[in-house]
């Protein structure tokens, strides 16, 4: 603990001497600058040391006046009036040294050469010189600290992004953990009844549910899978259907292409809607029932649409779209396709169907 204590300090002692390398850097070059200004709009050499000598140390106060109290003491804290005061006072204040100083020189010179003008040390020329390296230092320091405080909050909001996408994962895990007990708790229950009938085509469902229990131990846990998959899970699903319920008392229709150009699905995004209409327009309906399936790919969009026949002694505000797989499905759309999929259920008096198109990947 001591020696990672001793290694911190150690490290901020040489950021700080790194930051104090610079600021004599950039004040040697303002130097020069200055110097160099003067030198080249006066005949005087003398003078350019003199102005520079006299600015240099005006500028820095300045500056240093600005970016460490006047800005983040009340600028910062939305203090203008005070600002606006402070800062006309801190520059009335450097422009009158600045003049001092070129008053200065010029007696200096008067002391050596009789015949002088004092226009030909361009007072104008140092004041403009003065407040353009103190503008440009306040801009320097100001765009740094904007950089490294954009810098923070983009830290900050990829942590935050971090974080939500754990939290999503984690919620995507747990909506597929309650997709297949529930599913598997229906299909066994029709297996149920074809073996206490002791159905023919009891096997052929074995068959069928082996086949959509390898799709979901072992294919599903990708976040993405092949559309043809999962319509060949949606086949084997609406066959068990087929094996459960007769002809006279159901009508299937399923218009579902047989090549879907690789294109890649969220697993078991359709199922439920299947379910729901079995079990629903199905199971509790007593007299004949249909269900109809239509699934188109066009280019990357995915168009499903599905419709059920209800039960027609069922109440007219009576819902079908509260059980857990529907509810399952549509925060799975919310997490896995934010502003990519559009989904419309109507509930009519005699059907329940739902519309869902959605954007795919390759």
């Amino acid at each position: 603990m001591a020696a990672q204590l001793q290694h911190i300090i150690q490290k901020t002692r040489q950021l700080k001497l790194v930051r104090v390398a610079y600021h004599l850097i950039f004040w040697a070059i303002v130097g020069f600058f200055y110097f160099f200004v003067f030198y080249w709009n006066s005949a005087f050499p003398l003078v350019s040391v003199i102005f520079t000598i006299g600015l240099l140390p005006v500028a820095v106060v300045t500056t240093y006046t600005f970016n460490a109290l006047l800005i983040p003491k009340y600028l910062n804290n939305k203090r203008y009036g005070y600002f606006i005061y402070l800062s006309i006072f801190t520059l009335l204040v450097s422009t009158w040294l600045s003049f001092l100083i070129v008053f200065y020189a010029l007696i200096h010179l008067l002391n050596t050469t009789a015949s002088l003008e004092p226009a030909v040390l361009h007072p104008e020329l140092q004041v403009l010189s003065l407040n353009f390296i103190v503008f440009f230092a306040i801009a320097v320091k100001q765009v740094k600290h904007a950089f490294f405080i954009q810098q923070e909050k983009n830290e900050l909001q990829q942590k935050k992004l971090h974080t939500e996408l754990k939290l999503k994962e984690a919620e995507l895990k747990l909506l597929k953990a309650q997709i297949h007990p529930h599913f598997l708790f229906n299909t066994l229950n029709n297996l149920y009844g074809l073996t206490m009938e002791k159905s023919d085509e009891a096997p052929e469902l074995v068959l069928r549910l082996s086949e959509i229990l390898d799709y979901i131990l072992y294919r599903c846990n990708e976040r993405r899978v092949l559309l043809n998959d999962e319509i060949a899970n949606l086949r084997n699903y609406i066959e068990i259907e087929k094996i459960r319920y007769a002809e006279d008392k159901l009508t299937i229709t399923a218009d579902i292409p047989e090549e879907t150009n690789k294109l890649q699905i969220a697993p078991l995004l359709l199922l439920p809607f299947v379910e729901n209409a079995f079990k629903h327009g199905v199971s509790h309906n007593t007299g004949p029932a249909f269900v109809h399936i239509n699934l188109l790919v066009k280019h990357t969009a995915l168009h499903f649409a599905i419709a059920n026949a209800k039960n027609e002694t069922s109440q007219p505000n009576q819902t079908y779209s509260k059980g857990i797989g529907l509810q399952n499905v549509k925060k799975r759309l919310d997490l896995l396709y934010p502003n990519r999929y559009d989904l419309k259920i109507n509930n009519s008096a005699a059907t329940f169907s739902v519309t869902l198109t959605l954007q795919l990947e390759t």
